[in-house]
């Protein structure tokens, strides 16, 4: 089963976007793609910290 996707908006600064945009470009990725995959290796990493700790 595919995974549903929605969109959201989301405020940051300029100076972020424009990193993103060329982090993403550097990794063949659109800036969705950026955003989506940073966020999910910043929660990943938050679970394997949580392990730790315990």
């Amino acid at each position: 089963m595919k995974a549903l996707k929605i969109t959201t908006a989301v405020r940051m600064l300029c100076e972020m976007r424009e990193k993103l945009e060329l982090r993403a470009a550097e990794n063949g990725r659109s800036l969705s793609g950026e955003i989506v995959f940073r966020l999910r290796k910043s929660l990943e990493q938050e679970v394997e910290n949580e392990k730790q700790q315990a």
